[in-house]
């Protein structure tokens, strides 16, 4: 019964981006009771990304709860010759993007060809699609108090909390691998140009990088919500915004290194971040990422 009700979801997805990358006023009509929000504000079904994506993938991550109805998928988009990366979430009379267009009005200028790096990849790794022997899943409480954690580890990072992922866990944003990085191993100190790290940091495995206290900048990781849980995979999607007030311009790593954040300005991202748990570990991490006014809600 649930692998019905897991390809009804999927194939609701693929009416929904159909009707996105068509252009046409009657490829919203099957919506057009629906809310929809991109990037946090309300629009009519038929603007915003409605009017201008050309064309959804190759590369698509979808990700199902069988209890709820709700599906969430990143994919990527092309709106002319720009390319981005998109991050939806649908429910019965419900439809939220969040829509990562880099260049535009300053957005996003780390992660610029993420859209090209995902289409390349072919797909995410099968790792996440494997399923959860029955002996080993747990109850959808614990999967978010997992997931919930990762959140509560990053806010104002100081690398003596829990953070529960396994060794070999791998953590990719905007399809950069941005933990566990082979290439990155002795690549120095100055900071990468394509993502908001240093290339030795991204080479730590993912408890590695939170044991530093790396991330005590993040001021508040408010508006948590865990949109899609799904204990046979051991799948959670969720919905969160990072805070960065700004005033944490100098501050020391757990083992007393002088750091320094870069940040004199407050802002705020828009995340959509997806986890594999195993054995109560995160293995994988999926993100998604757009900058946003310091404190915006999500408008849910």
């Amino acid at each position: 019964m649930k692998a019905g009700i897991e390809m009804h979801m999927t194939e609701h997805l693929d009416t929904l981006l159909a009707g996105l990358s068509a252009q046409a006023e009657d490829s919203s009509a099957p919506f057009a009771t629906t809310r929809y929000t991109e990037n946090g504000q309300e629009l009519a079904i038929g603007d915003g990304l409605w009017g201008t994506c050309d064309a959804t993938g190759p590369y698509r991550h979808d990700f199902t709860d069988p209890e709820t109805g709700a599906a969430m998928c990143f994919t990527t988009v092309t709106e002319g010759g720009k390319r981005g990366i998109l991050a939806l979430r649908s429910e019965p009379g419900e439809i939220e993007t969040i829509v990562v267009r880099p260049g535009l009005m300053g957005s996003v200028s780390a992660y610029a060809d993420g859209a090209d790096r995902l289409d390349a990849a072919g797909g995410a790794d099968p790792a996440w699609f494997a399923p959860i022997p029955e002996a080993e899943r747990v109850s959808r409480e614990e999967l978010v108090r997992i997931a919930d954690a990762y959140f509560s580890a990053i806010e104002r990072n100081d690398g003596q909390g829990f953070y529960p992922f396994a060794e070999d866990c791998v953590r990719y944003e905007h399809g950069y691998r941005t933990s566990g990085e082979p290439d990155a191993r002795d690549a120095g100190l100055a900071r990468d140009p394509d993502t908001p790290y240093i290339p030795d940091f991204k080479a730590l495995g993912v408890k590695e990088q939170f044991e530093t206290g790396f991330f005590r900048f993040v001021t508040r990781i408010r508006d948590r919500r865990f949109v899609v849980v799904d204990p046979a995979l051991g799948l959670v999607a969720a919905l969160a915004f990072f805070d960065h007030d700004g005033t944490l311009r100098e501050y020391e790593l757990a083992d007393g290194t002088p750091a320094t954040a870069g940040l004199t300005q407050p802002f705020s991202w828009q995340i959509a971040e997806a986890f594999r748990i195993e054995n109560g570990l995160i293995t994988q991490i999926e993100a998604v990422l757009n900058p946003c006014p310091y404190g915006m809600k999500p408008n849910w």
